[in-house]
């Protein structure tokens, strides 16, 4: 009967210590989720706010973009007008316009935070599935951005070249915006220049797809970025009143 009840006492003793362990490990384990959640938590903040200064930076690049694009507009139908009337108003300003349509200007549009985010796995980090699929929209409407505008870049090689083939003499570089005070030495015939019905093709055809990228910088890119960016804001300001919900609780 002793022996039956300190077999008992024992068993109750394991029993309890065996219950303090689970417990004690499922404390462990709840703490390790909670520090888990909570570092998760804040990568993806981190994660969020550098989308947010990329999208910012897409959004002043592309404003930028339409107002060169503006000057390469004006360059172009500054030189149409002068073939057109058969007459320079300013040599200056034409050899200017004549060396600077041709330019290639960089239209890429970069997010390389969603890329990292995508190829790490972390997508699931972020709870709005309006912001997944405006992430995933965005990175293919910016390619394809790229893809037509680089198809431009062979005739706008072919126009400089052209353009450099008018000139007596090689002007000296320059931006596209700042113009040359003078081109000493340079000079051009306007009428051998009109002949050239290729080049005045191509001068036509750089206004007009200047116009149109333009229009769809500010219609489609600014506007989905624009779109982007709030519901990037809206996601931060989601996860900061979560995470201050947590440390109250």
């Amino acid at each position: 009967m002793l022996t039956e009840n300190k077999f008992s006492k024992y068993l109750i003793y394991a029993i309890g210590e065996i219950i303090l362990v689970v417990i004690g490990i499922l404390i462990a384990l709840s703490i390790n989720n909670w520090n888990q959640d909570r570092i998760a938590h804040r990568e993806t903040e981190v994660l969020l706010s550098n989308l947010k200064l990329e999208v910012e930076e897409n959004i002043k690049d592309l404003k930028d973009q339409q107002n060169l694009l503006k000057v390469r507009k004006d360059w172009a139908d500054f030189i149409l007008k002068s073939l057109d009337d058969q007459k320079v108003i300013d040599s200056t300003m034409f050899i200017t316009a004549i060396t600077r349509v041709g330019w290639i200007m960089d239209y890429s549009q970069m997010l390389p935070t969603y890329t990292e985010i995508v190829s790490s796995g972390k997508l699931s980090y972020i709870n709005s599935e309006n912001l997944k699929n405006a992430l995933a929209n965005y990175q293919s409407q910016v390619e394809l951005n790229q893809q037509i505008t680089s198809s431009y870049n062979p005739a706008l090689k072919e126009t400089e070249r052209l353009a450099i083939g008018h000139l007596n003499g090689m002007p000296e570089a320059s931006n596209l915006i700042n113009p040359v005070s003078s081109y000493k030495g340079i000079s051009f015939d306007l009428k051998s220049i009109a002949t050239d019905t290729e080049f005045y093709k191509n001068i036509k055809h750089i206004s007009f797809q200047s116009a149109m990228t333009i229009d769809y910088i500010s219609d489609q890119l600014i506007t989905s970025t624009e779109r982007l960016k709030s519901l990037i804001d809206d996601e931060i300001k989601s996860y900061s009143k979560n995470r201050q919900n947590v440390q109250h609780n």
